[in-house]
């Protein structure tokens, strides 16, 4: 190895030759990412802040732990974790087969879904909520994260296709573990943990409450588990499958009529 090899390399240098197309979508992502995150972080401070006042009248109290048992404030930590391992560690196993980022459009379709569609309706949607920092927080993790991350998702399934992939189970069977394990505890909670006025706590109130509300909450938890995962996990894969097959013997530089086909597949 000469002189010149063993010199650091710039960034510029890094980023354009190092790089493939689809990791620098994910470079810029990724800041994104950290900058959803930080809005996640700053709210779990301030709610801490609010408690240090808060030691005399016990009826201000937030547990702040609950924003971190919020399905949405995980998935967008994971796509954070996913977005620095694309880029910066691409070789590490977690990518292997893609299955890492198929989880990851897997669980933030689910926020993105379940709050702009399903919430909208209650009284948690966008309208409801005045303070200018919480709805800027709100559209972060519920909208803008989300619509980027899936975008890019499937713009790496088209720069970056994949000529060998394997069976629906082998994507299905470890990416629902984390969905079962957060079942579980949405299940758990209400029978273990109670609010500083002595009422059940449930994640996400009468939903999930399976001790006060159990007719609807069962339904809801199971129908989730066992059926809009996997069949969210199947159309997610299955899209994978059909854009690398069609763009495997591609020349990248006529990859951008992709954009196209992209746009019909996140069709609803």
């Amino acid at each position: 190895m000469n002189q010149i090899d063993k010199k650091p390399k710039s960034f510029s240098f890094w980023f354009k030759y190092e790089l493939t197309k689809a990791q620098k979508i994910f470079f810029f992502v990724f800041w994104l990412n950290l900058a959803t995150v930080i809005f996640i972080v700053q709210e779990v401070v301030a709610e801490l802040l609010s408690n240090v006042n808060s030691v005399n009248n016990l009826n201000n109290f937030v547990d702040a732990y609950k924003t971190f048992d919020k399905f949405t404030n995980q998935s967008n930590f994971i796509l954070l974790v996913f977005s620095f391992f694309y880029v910066f560690l691409p070789r590490h196993s977690f990518l292997k087969k893609d299955k890492f980022l198929v989880a990851s459009i897997v669980y933030i379709l689910f926020t993105f879904f379940g709050y702009n569609i399903i919430l909208q309706f209650g009284r948690l949607g966008y309208r409801f909520i005045t303070n200018p920092t919480k709805l800027a927080r709100g559209l972060m993790i519920h909208l803008f994260n989300p619509v980027t991350f899936i975008i890019a998702g499937f713009l790496a399934f088209v720069y970056s296709p994949a000529r060998t992939i394997g069976k629906f189970h082998t994507y299905l069977i470890p990416g629902i573990i984390y969905p079962i394990i957060y079942g579980i505890y949405v299940i758990s909670v209400p029978y273990l943990y109670k609010t500083v006025d002595g009422s059940v706590y449930s994640v996400y109130g009468g939903v999930t409450n399976v001790i006060e509300n159990p007719k609807i909450a069962w339904v809801a938890i199971i129908a989730l588990l066992f059926g809009y995962f996997p069949l969210s996990y199947f159309i997610v894969w299955i899209s994978y499958v059909k854009i690398s097959k069609k763009y495997i013997d591609y020349p990248a530089s006529l990859r951008k009529r992709s954009i196209k086909f992209i746009k019909f597949e996140m069709k609803p």
